[in-house]
């Protein structure tokens, strides 16, 4: 009997660390220009990143694109509560893209296809962070996860008049999740279909309204996880065959773009994401192992402006205000989440049939203090938890 509570007690600790890996970890920002211009793209879209943010933006392209990028960014977390001050690994982590988009020529149809990542994070505390480590006073809490997510998605669009464009995609997801905390390694991994639909409108040369919408994905990750296990005859890790549920929300995105001339180009996003479909994991195979969740639905606020030059130069800059997902109850240190703001300057140029796109951006959050230690399942995350970031984006585009 006590070994099967161990395991439950750690199992619970397992789903906890997937349901803050995997609900604190969109990644909206993909394409250096939009972020540049604080990721308002949906209703501009006329790169092939158009494959993300709208792809009925791909009819306005001509011929051939291709776009690959790379987007760095650096997470500085910091904790300081009862059990001590801690800092989160601060190392710029990589996450790269590739786009290709064709316009046929004499027809109102374009197609594109993208490998990117819509989810993904790399987080690492150390093994010796106080609230982790039981021995220290801490909880069974991970210290360290890695979430990778990669989409491979391929769009087709059509523009139906002068002035509406619509689009449909489908996408094969990849993922593979690991995680450590002190009693407990899992490894796990599984593949999902996914699809979008969206739509650009553009009334005259002026205005343009875009939508876009990316399906939800379900997740069974299977794999082996690794339980301590510690009884009167042995201590020690028990690998376990299991699997864990995890829903990767939809989320729709609505854009806004003015443009009073050639030299000027103005754009308001709205983007929202369904976190409350994310209430309930259980991790099978182990009887009671189940956790609440309770994420809340969130927005991302957008707003953005590019000054275009003569000599083929530009210059955006852009704010984004990213709303908490997460409640008190269910907070965990693997992504403290909390309310965002982001800042981002970039230059861009052309060179023959190349562009380039070089941008920087800048991220605080409000402060959160956590006090939960009556209701929450591991009071050791009590405290006040800090987050400064930023992030180096890098484009290159070849036309032909």
């Amino acid at each position: 009997m006590r070994q099967t509570t161990t395991l439950i007690s750690l199992a619970s600790s397992f789903l906890a660390i997937q349901a803050m890996e995997a609900a604190a970890t969109r990644i909206a920002f993909v394409d250096s220009f939009a972020t540049a211009r604080g990721n308002a793209f949906t209703a501009t879209a006329d790169n092939p990143s158009a494959v993300f943010y709208n792809a009925a933006g791909l009819t306005q392209l001509e011929g051939t694109e291709l776009q690959a990028q790379a987007f760095a960014i650096s997470l500085a977390y910091e904790y300081d509560g009862a059990s001590g001050k801690e800092k989160m690994d601060d190392e710029f982590q990589p996450v790269p893209s590739f786009f290709v988009a064709h316009k046929f020529e004499d027809r109102p149809l374009a197609i594109g296809f993208g490998s990117y990542a819509p989810f993904a994070l790399g987080s690492d505390w150390g093994s010796d962070a106080a609230f982790a480590n039981p021995l220290l006073g801490g909880g069974a809490v991970p210290y360290e996860a890695e979430l990778t997510y990669v989409k491979y998605h391929a769009v087709f669009a059509w523009q139906v008049s002068d002035t509406l464009s619509v689009a449909a995609g489908a996408s094969f997801d990849d993922s593979e999740i690991d995680v450590k905390s002190f009693g407990l390694r899992f490894n796990g991994d599984d593949r999902a279909a996914g699809y979008s639909l969206s739509v650009l409108w553009k009334p005259n040369e002026q205005h343009a309204f875009g939508l876009n919408y990316q399906a939800k994905t379900d997740i069974s990750y299977s794999g082996t996880a690794k339980v301590f296990i510690q009884n009167e005859l042995f201590a020690g890790y028990v690998p376990v065959d299991t699997t864990a549920d995890l829903i990767f929300p939809e989320s729709i995105v609505f854009g806004y773009a003015y443009t009073p001339n050639e030299k000027w180009n103005f754009e308001f996003n709205l983007d929202w994401t369904n976190w409350d479909r994310v209430n309930k994991l259980k991790l099978d195979d182990i009887p009671g192992a189940a956790y609440n969740l309770n994420w809340e639905s969130s927005f991302i606020w957008e707003l953005g402006a590019t000054r275009f030059f003569d000599n083929g130069w530009h210059l955006s800059a852009g704010y984004t205000y990213v709303e908490n997902a997460v409640p008190d109850q269910e907070f965990l240190p693997i992504v403290p989440d909390s309310d965002r703001h982001f800042f981002a300057l970039g230059v861009g140029g052309e060179v023959g049939q190349f562009t380039w796109q070089l941008t920087y951006q800048y991220a605080i959050a409000s402060d959160r203090s956590v006090d939960n230690a009556e209701v929450h399942p591991f009071g050791a995350v009590d405290g006040d938890w800090d987050l400064d970031s930023q992030a180096v984006a890098f484009s290159l585009n070849y036309s032909f």
